[in-house]
C-alpha cells in the first residue's frame, strides 16, 4: 500500500498526540511540526500564539516533498481570531502547495451534515465557545452547550481522563467534545454502551475527514 504523510502543526504540550494516531491505517504517517505555546487558555495568550508566520516556521522541519496534506490542530486559537481558520487554511495551502484543514472547519462540517441533534461539550469558556457556535451557518441541531471553562490544557489532559471527573450529567442526545487537546477514545464504548447515545470529538472528526479527502 502507498504511504501517506500527514504534517500535523501542534503545540508543544503534545498532550494528546496518540488520539490523532488512533485511527490511522498502518500506511499513513503522522509527522509533527511544534511551535511553542504557553498552554495557557487565556484569549489574549490564544490570540498572540495564532500567528501564521510562526506556525509556518515549524511546518518548514517537515520533509515537505513527502506531504500529502496538512492539518491545523489549534482549536481555540482558530475561533477566536476573525476569518482565521479560511485564512489559515488558505496560507498554508499556497505556501507549500499542499491540502490544508482546520480542525475548525471540519468540525464545523461535521455538524453542518448532521440530522439528529447533538449536545457540544467545550473544555473552554464561554467566550471562546460562543465564538465557535458562532461559526455555525445553522444551529437548529445543537441541543444543548455545557462550557467546563478549564483554565490550561494541562487541565483538560487531567480531567478528561475520566469522564465521570468532567461531572456531565447524561444528554438526551449524541456528545460532540470540542476541542484540538481533548481525548475521549478512552471512554467512548462504555459511554455509548450505557447510555445509548454516540459520542465524538474535535480530534477524531479531523482523522476521519482527512482519511476520507486522501482516498479520493
Amino acid at each position: 500500500m502507498k504511504k501517506r504523510y500527514i504534517g500535523m502543526a501542534w503545540p508543544s504540550d503534545g498532550l494528546n498526540d496518540s488520539e490523532y494516531w488512533k485511527l490511522l491505517p498502518k500506511n499513513y504517517e503522522l509527522l509533527i511540526s511544534r511551535y511553542k505555546v504557553s498552554g495557557s487558555l487565556t484569549p489574549t495568550a490564544l490570540k498572540k500564539e495564532a500567528n501564521l508566520n510562526h506556525i509556518s516556521k515549524s511546518i518548514e522541519k517537515l520533509n515537505l516533498t513527502k506531504l500529502d496534506i496538512i492539518i491545523l490542530c489549534d482549536f481555540a486559537s482558530s475561533v477566536l481570531i476573525k476569518d482565521y481558520v479560511t485564512k489559515s487554511e488558505n496560507y498554508f495551502s499556497n505556501k507549500f502547495n499542499t491540502p490544508c484543514i482546520n480542525i475548525v472547519s471540519s468540525t464545523i462540517n461535521f455538524i453542518n451534515k448532521r440530522k439528529k441533534n447533538i449536545s457540544i461539550i467545550s473544555p473552554y469558556n464561554k467566550k471562546i465557545t460562543s465564538n465557535f457556535i458562532n461559526l455555525l451557518p445553522n444551529k437548529n441541531n445543537i441541543k444543548s452547550v455545557v462550557n467546563l471553562s478549564f483554565s490550561s490544557e494541562l487541565e483538560i489532559e487531567n480531567k478528561y481522563k475520566n469522564f465521570d471527573v468532567l461531572n456531565i450529567n447524561k444528554k438526551q442526545s449524541d456528545l460532540l467534545f470540542i476541542g484540538g487537546g481533548v481525548s475521549i477514545s478512552h471512554f467512548i464504548k462504555n459511554y455509548e454502551k450505557k447510555y445509548g447515545y454516540k459520542v465524538y470529538s474535535s480530534p477524531l472528526i479531523l482523522i476521519k475527514d482527512v482519511l476520507n479527502r486522501l482516498k479520493k
